[in-house]
């Protein structure tokens, strides 16, 4: 882990932008819907709430299949959550929407980091009370103090990954290493067989990282020779589909992902998918980090505490792991996560690839970064 403790000291180092809240407001249809939970006090408080009975219920917006069902019953069954509300979201700038267009009522959600300063900011996080999480002891301190929440007070790390190349090796006929290959790939022989995930930051590091660029780059010509790679990709692209990509992959609809790890574990447990590989591009990619969040106005804020504590106990934590396929950042769980998984690169990124990672900053306020991500989405599939 020492390389990743230097990378991450890396990050720390960097200055996060602040979101532009307003302008991705738009990007999303559903950005003046309302959250189809029972509506909270809007406003917040940045004050810890006051420790007593946990409530029947926990509002959670979160991304889909992020969490282990059999970790959620036990903690209902555990501390009398009866009414657990699990909504869901397709990139972080839906969820920024949803919270600019009103909604309220949800107790916790799992941004990526880099997305919590401008959250701050906006009033919609509230401060968490760390002696109220005793299992935050376990997460390792390479992932505290970083830039995102330097002082840890907004977020509890949850899982970390990489964004790369998901595809069917019997389908390509050999592995598909470089976004180079990716890009020839889908304008050639897989056109139509493509799916990127739904999620402006994670498409942007293919052209940017192709160019030889920082995938933060908001440099106007940078983006302008990344805005002629994807719009060259978009009638190719079979789906931006951040859900249920895996099922694309698996009926061979497609052939190729611009995705996360996160399905690999049970596309490859299958006999009929075991030929499905991922692999970190050549020319780089995106290190990410998505954390835990309590909303300002948490209508449940004690069983919202009762969770974030539940969720970083060591066996719980692992049981995450095993099942999501995503990396932990907790040191005791990691010491009961199988070692086949803690030795799988694609899961736990090996030494050797940190160096050719990058952390995010938060472009998605770019005006244009979103144009050009508006007209791609409009030409994606012909």
């Amino acid at each position: 882990m020492a390389d990743l403790e230097q990378y991450l000291e890396r990050i720390s180092e960097h200055k996060v932008n602040r979101r532009g809240f307003l302008a991705a407001a738009g990007l999303t249809a559903g950005g003046a819907a309302l959250a189809a939970c029972t509506p909270g006090t809007g406003g917040g408080s940045s004050a810890a709430p006051t420790a007593g009975a946990i409530e029947d219920s926990l509002f959670m917006y979160n991304w889909s299949g992020y969490v282990n069902p059999d970790n959620m019953t036990a903690f209902q069954a555990e501390f009398g959550v009866t009414n657990f509300v699990y909504d869901i979201y397709s990139n972080n700038e839906e969820l920024i929407a949803k919270l600019q267009g009103g909604a309220s009522g949800y107790d916790v959600a799992c941004p990526t980091a880099e997305y919590v300063p401008g959250m701050v900011e906006e009033g919609f996080l509230a401060k968490l009370d760390l002696s109220r999480i005793p299992n935050q002891k376990h997460i390792d301190p390479a992932f505290l103090g970083l830039a995102w929440d330097p002082n840890n007070e907004y977020q509890l790390p949850k899982d970390f990954g990489t964004t790369g190349i998901l595809y069917r090796e019997k389908l390509t006929g050999e592995p598909v290493t470089s976004w180079q290959q990716l890009y020839d790939l889908t304008v050639g022989t897989f056109s139509g067989k493509t799916v990127f995930v739904d999620s402006m930051g994670d498409v942007f590091v293919m052209p940017l990282k192709m160019l030889g660029k920082s995938l933060n780059s908001v440099d106007k010509d940078d983006l302008e020779a990344a805005r002629k790679i994807l719009l060259d990709l978009a009638p190719h692209i079979l789906a931006l589909d951040s859900d249920t990509y895996q099922d694309k992959l698996a009926s061979e609809e497609a052939a190729l992902c611009l995705g996360w790890t996160g399905p690999l574990l049970d596309l490859r447990a299958d006999p009929a998918t075991a030929d499905t590989a991922y692999a970190v591009p050549s020319e780089g990619s995106l290190f990410w980090l998505d954390t835990w969040v309590m909303m300002a106005d948490a209508p449940h804020p004690n069983a919202a505490y009762a969770w974030l504590d539940f969720i970083h106990r060591p066996d719980i934590q692992a049981a995450e792991t095993e099942y999501n396929g995503y990396a932990t950042p907790n040191t005791e769980a990691r010491k009961l996560v199988s070692q086949e998984l803690l030795d799988d690169p694609a899961v736990f990124p090996p030494e050797e690839v940190m160096p050719n990672l990058e952390g995010a900053e938060d472009t998605s306020g770019n005006a244009q970064r979103i144009d050009i991500w508006g007209e791609f989405k409009q030409k994606i599939g012909g």
